[in-house]
C-alpha cells in the first residue's frame, strides 16, 4: 500500500509498505480523507519535541470500515468512520476516573504511533 512517511524532519518520502492485517481488537479502515494540520507541518519542520523519526503523519483521518477483528461487529463492515486520535491506557488514575483526556500514558496517532497517511490504516476497533 501507498504510505506518505516523513523521514526527518525537512523529508517527506513516498513508500510501499504492507498492507496491515486485522488483529482480534482492531478493524481496518480505507483512508478517505486525511487532514493536514499544524502538527503535521510542526513535525515536518522538525519544531514538534514529541515526535520520532521515521513518522507516518495523519491524526486528522476518515475512510471506511473494510474489515474488523473477530472481537470487533461485523455490522460495522462497509460503515463510514472518522477517528478520534487519542490513545489513553485504561489504567491510570485520570483514565479509572473516567478523565481519559487526562491520561498519563496518552499516545496521539500520527505523533507517537503511526498515523493515516497510507492506504489502509490499523486501528482500534472501539471506534
Amino acid at each position: 500500500m501507498r504510505t506518505v512517511v516523513c523521514a526527518e524532519p525537512g523529508h517527506m518520502t513516498l513508500e510501499q509498505r504492507d498492507s496491515p492485517s486485522c488483529g482480534a481488537e482492531e478493524a481496518l479502515l480505507r483512508i478517505r480523507r486525511i487532514g493536514v494540520c499544524g502538527t503535521d507541518i510542526h513535525a515536518y519542520g522538525g519544531n514538534q519535541p514529541y515526535f520520532s523519526y521515521p513518522r507516518v503523519l495523519g491524526h486528522e483521518l476518515a475512510g471506511e470500515i473494510v474489515e474488523v477483528g473477530s472481537e470487533g461487529d461485523p455490522d460495522l463492515v462497509g460503515k463510514r468512520a472518522y477517528v478520534i486520535p487519542y490513545l489513553h491506557c485504561g489504567e491510570c488514575r485520570a483514565c479509572r476516573h473516567g478523565r481519559t483526556n487526562c491520561c498519563q500514558r496518552m499516545q496521539v496517532i500520527g505523533v507517537h504511533r503511526d498515523g493515516g497517511m497510507c492506504d489502509t490504516w490499523r486501528c482500534p476497533s472501539i471506534i
